[in-house]
């Protein structure tokens, strides 16, 4: 026996209520909550095991692997690099970013150089708008085919009748679907939506790209399980009024999710920088407060500058910490042991740290860099232009060994460095020709070798 009861239902951020309100508490919006009736029943009925269908099984050792994945180019090499070798065939890609970041300009790029037909679809921009970009970027478009419909089931079967190679949704926000009740952008829209595309990049051979937004706290927008639908979930960073853009695969089920793109914001749009850590050290500072440091991004090394300055006195009760592209909470850990184990004392004087470029790290090669950087500051001596620093800083202030030491050095020689301030090294290591090794215990050595 059953019964109809009645559950009110947001339509914005769907969050449920026993009774009607005016506002939804949730998302503060007014007039957003409607009820909708479900079936409860009262003699709930008892699954029977024996009844249902066996699901059917495999055995992993007759799998193949990930490299098996058929997959097809970017026509971009270090978009190939992030998601694992190109696109998956069969996958759906979320692609978020800040306003403005470059999303649809590098999406565009994807669709001249990747070779193939690319159906895009855009909620945001007219035809004339998209090939007014086209143009300006340099770009035939003679690949691309476009769609100004915002309706996904008229978008799929576009699809269908085009089968591109790539579909491109841009944006997820802007899709909207007739099945369900809700606003344009509403999370119920969203979910189902992306629900449908994802059937469609499964029972085809396509990829879909889709592109989100993201709040103010440079999360994608929406509820949280689009997310977990999506097969990889990439990230296109910048800083305002810099060139510079970071491509990083925050999710990826078909390859690594260490790896980060570098491009460069020009007039004809996102170029791929080839040697990144060349780019980083092009306009490096030549006085106090400035080390560089040799990072592992994923297959690869980048040499990066550290900058640091500290005042001599704060004007403030509490001396203010500031970072930029480092995480602040670890200054705050290094600062201690600088003054507990070095004795340098910054009680009184602002520190604030920057990662040149507006790159942004938690490696812990980055400790003996920016402690190094922290005490030039201080004590206006330079760190030699010659010599990259790193290593990871403990509680003791000892200083430890990272992973991949002989290819962060053989980088770090091949731009011309020649001395090398490091942890202490395992005997069996290949060290690169031309390049001194300084091997340094604790932070008191280092600081006194600077």
């Amino acid at each position: 026996m059953t019964k109809l009861n009645t559950v009110f239902i947001c339509t914005n951020c769907d969050a449920q209520y026993p009774k009607w309100v005016g506002r939804c508490s949730e998302c503060g919006k007014f007039g957003t909550v409607a009820s909708e009736p479900t079936m409860i029943s009262k003699n709930k009925p008892q699954t029977l095991t024996s009844a249902a269908i066996a699901a059917s099984t495999v055995s992993l050792a007759q799998v193949n692997g990930f490299k098996n994945v058929a997959r097809f180019s970017s026509g971009l090499p270090e978009v190939n690099r992030v998601v694992g070798g190109g696109f998956a065939e069969a996958s759906v890609i979320l692609l978020t970013g800040a306003p403005g970041v470059g999303k649809s300009t590098l999406v565009l790029a994807l669709a001249e150089k990747c070779g193939w037909p690319v159906l895009y679809a855009s909620g945001e921009e007219s035809a004339e708008q998209v090939q007014g970009r086209v143009a300006r970027l340099g770009l035939n478009g003679q690949n691309l085919h476009f769609t100004p419909s915002t309706d996904v089931h008229a978008v799929i079967q576009s699809a269908r009748n085009l089968q591109p190679k790539l579909l491109v949704i841009d944006s997820l926000q802007t899709m909207q679907t007739d099945d369900i009740q809700g606003g344009v952008g509403s999370p119920s829209q969203i979910r189902t939506v992306l629900a449908e595309l994802v059937n469609l990049a499964k029972t085809s051979a396509l990829a879909v790209l889709v592109i989100g937004h993201v709040t103010k706290e440079g999360i994608a927008a929406g509820p949280k399980t689009i997310e977990h639908l999506v097969d990889v979930v990439l990230s296109l960073e910048g800083v305002e009024h810099q060139p510079l853009r970071f491509l990083r695969a925050n999710k990826n089920r078909f390859g690594p999710t260490d790896e980060v793109g570098v491009f460069q914001m020009t007039e004809n749009g996102l170029i791929e920088v080839d040697n990144p850590s060349a780019l980083f050290l092009n306009e490096r500072h030549s006085g106090p407060g400035s080390g560089v440091t040799a990072l592992i991004e994923g297959s690869r090394s980048l040499l990066i500058e550290v900058q640091a300055l500290v005042t001599r006195t704060s004007s403030l009760n509490y001396p203010k910490r500031a970072t930029t592209g480092f995480d602040a909470n670890r200054l705050q850990v290094l600062l201690a042991v600088l003054n507990e184990r070095a004795r340098i004392n910054l009680g009184y004087k602002d520190v604030y740290i920057n990662l040149a470029g507006g790159f942004r790290s938690r490696e812990p090669a980055l400790d003996l860099a920016v402690c190094l950087a922290v005490a030039s500051a201080n004590f206006k001596k330079v760190i030699p232009s010659s010599a990259v620093v790193l290593g990871e800083i403990g509680l003791g202030g000892e200083i430890r060994p990272v992973v991949a030491i002989d290819k962060r050095l053989q980088e770090a020689a091949r731009l011309g460095f020649k001395q090398a301030v490091v942890p202490k090294l395992p005997d069996k290591i290949k060290l690169p020709q031309g390049i001194d090794i300084v091997e340094v215990r604790n932070i008191t050595e280092a600081v006194e070798w600077l």
